[in-house]
């Protein structure tokens, strides 16, 4: 809801935009959401971002939207702002969601753009969120191609493989994916593989983690974190490595807190060996 505060500061933004002052009518809506969320103002700063080619903040800003999808003007914004960063990739993704075409069209970067966007992201040594939207800018061949290259690199960041791999699941591609996994190579077909959080091996784990230390407020995080990055780590063959939760869960419990993992002792040993010091 918007409060009276922040509709007099949206009527100061309108007119400073129809002044031509665009960076002021943005500081005025800044402001104005800096008073509680609405998206009667969320929608009014996401346009005035692409109009003055800051349409990375609108990205990300709409993002933080609960439902991108049930609102119709919301959903067109979100378009609009994907074809403004040439987020195809993401796109395609929501296309595959909805099952059906995105009312705006989203065109990839231009193929000389694409090939530095490619050579720059292979030369961090950190991978940023930022770096990592950078490849939604991709055509699909492009994004196929790179994206399979990075997850056979034995030196790239598991939290990346993670991210490409489940991205994969969201485009709905039906070709054998490889990724390099516990120090081997494994495939998978992402069209046929739920994304981590909806497997049932995760909401098993993680609830039984949550049971084990819902009196431990201090550990919860902790141990939630560690077995966000065991669970990761094993993503996308779950299901190979984990064949019985409770076991698991248990096992990866004394692991943390003792170093003694019991019958999956040299599975978590892997999993720690093979993530980045």
């Amino acid at each position: 809801m918007t409060t009276l505060s922040q509709k007099n500061l949206l009527k100061l933004a309108q007119e400073d935009e129809e002044k031509g002052q665009i960076s002021n009518a943005i500081q005025l809506l800044e402001e104005a959401l800096s008073y509680g969320r609405s998206s009667e103002i969320v929608m009014s700063l996401c346009r005035l971002y692409r109009k003055n080619n800051q349409e990375d903040q609108a990205y990300t800003l709409i993002k933080e939207e609960p439902d991108l999808f049930s609102e119709p003007e919301i959903f067109e914004e979100y378009n609009k702002i994907l074809a403004a960063n040439h987020y195809l990739i993401e796109a395609l993704q929501i296309e595959n969601l909805l099952g059906k075409k995105m009312p705006i069209k989203v065109f990839p970067e231009k193929l000389d753009a694409q090939n530095n966007l490619m050579q720059k992201f292979k030369s961090k040594k950190e991978v940023s969120q930022f770096d990592y939207q950078s490849l939604l800018k991709l055509d699909l061949v492009n994004y196929k191609n790179f994206a399979q290259s990075l997850l056979l690199d034995p030196t790239q960041n598991f939290a990346v493989r993670l991210c490409l791999c489940e991205d994969f699941v969201r485009l709905g591609i039906s070709d054998r994916i490889q990724v390099w996994a516990l120090g081997q190579v494994e495939e998978f077909i992402p069209k046929e593989t739920e994304l981590l959080e909806k497997t049932t091996v995760y909401r098993e784990v993680i609830g039984g983690i949550g049971d084990r230390f819902r009196n431990n407020p201090s550990q919860l995080p902790l141990m939630l974190g560690e077995t966000n990055i065991v669970l990761g780590s094993l993503y996308p063959k779950l299901n190979k490595y984990i064949k019985d939760t409770d076991s698991f869960t248990s096992d990866l419990i004394s692991y943390l807190e003792t170093k003694d993992g019991r019958t999956h002792q040299k599975l978590l040993d892997r999993v720690y060996a093979n993530l980045p010091k």
